[in-house]
């Protein structure tokens, strides 16, 4: 009976050392993504956009006692600090423009741009439950949360028109290239929460240094002082210094290299010349704003469909 039985087959143990510590590269997955298929696949979502805004919107302040008040007061109490503390400030040149009305405008712009990128960065961890039983485009987590920042900042339009009422003015007759202005920095805004929202995955650091870049941003952006400040003409080397200017040799416009790489600088600066004083923006920093903006968005998408691939098993 012993020799009507099978015999077993004997267990082949492999070399452990041939076997490789990563896969060849040659079969590693590649995931490339068309940008114009993206987009259009974006598109065709825009409705979910929309939904998680509304949903959103109402938790931020469903619990609240005052509601959406709260979107007033808060630029409202920046405002009353700022007035406090560099209203008297002599080096701030305000053209004539009282402080409070010069300052909110900047803090209205800094706000919408602080609160996309500190919310939105977040955006992928804070809605990780849905990463992993959802099929549409995972840019929609941090894009609603700028829908919802800017309807926070269309209400705080409410405490700007009362500032305009108390101190006697009127928007300009050139208010009407606000929006332009404002969709540059909406360009600048999407592009960078894209990129760190999709960077914070990856490196969990980063979600604890992003509210301290936050608030060290708002001093080197021309919220609190003007955009005037950053000379045109910047020696850089070489000419002759005579009666206090050079002559020759190298110069840059610095407004322009500022308006490449803090879109958001130009932006402010062109909202208080067309709004408070009537008069035609600065079209060299602008453009260089609407150069640095689109190259951000650009990239920041680019990065964030390049690690899409990998927010679900991550997060």
């Amino acid at each position: 009976m012993a020799d009507l039985l099978p015999t077993p087959y004997e267990l082949e143990v492999p070399d452990l050392s041939l076997i490789p510590d990563e896969p060849p590269a040659a079969i590693l997955y590649q995931h490339k993504v068309k940008m114009r298929t993206a987009v259009r696949t974006l598109w065709d979502h825009r409705e979910i956009i929309y939904t998680l805004a509304e949903r959103d919107f109402r938790a931020q302040y469903k619990q609240a006692t005052l509601g959406v008040m709260w979107a007033v007061l808060s630029p409202v109490a920046t405002l009353v600090i700022f007035v406090a503390v560099f209203s008297r400030v002599k080096q701030f040149p305000t053209q004539g423009i009282p402080y409070a009305l010069y300052a909110f405008v900047g803090i209205m712009c800094w706000n919408f741009f602080a609160s996309s990128l500190g919310n939105g960065g977040n955006s992928l961890l804070s809605n990780k439950a849905l990463l992993a039983k959802t099929q549409f485009p995972r840019e929609c987590f941090p894009l609603e949360t700028m829908l919802v920042n800017a309807l926070n900042t269309v209400i705080s339009f409410i405490p700007l028109a009362l500032l305009f009422v108390i101190f006697g003015r009127a928007p300009a007759l050139a208010t009407v290239w606000v929006p332009l202005f404002m969709l540059i920095e909406v360009l600048f805004a999407a592009g960078l929460t894209l990129a760190v929202s999709s960077t914070i995955i990856q490196m969990r650091d980063l979600q604890q240094v992003l509210p301290i870049i936050i608030s060290l941003g708002i001093f080197v952006t021309p919220v609190i002082w003007p955009f005037s400040f950053i000379p045109t003409n910047f020696h850089l080397f070489g000419g002759t210094h005579l009666a206090h200017h050079w002559v020759g040799g190298i110069t840059v416009n610095l407004q322009v290299v500022y308006g490449l790489l803090n879109p958001l600088g130009p932006v402010i600066a062109s909202i208080r010349q067309t709004m408070l004083l009537g008069q035609a923006p600065s079209w060299a920093p602008l453009i260089a704003a609407v150069v640095g903006a689109c190259g951000y968005l650009f990239f920041g998408y680019r990065i964030f469909k390049r690690f899409e691939v990998n927010f679900a098993d991550i997060a």
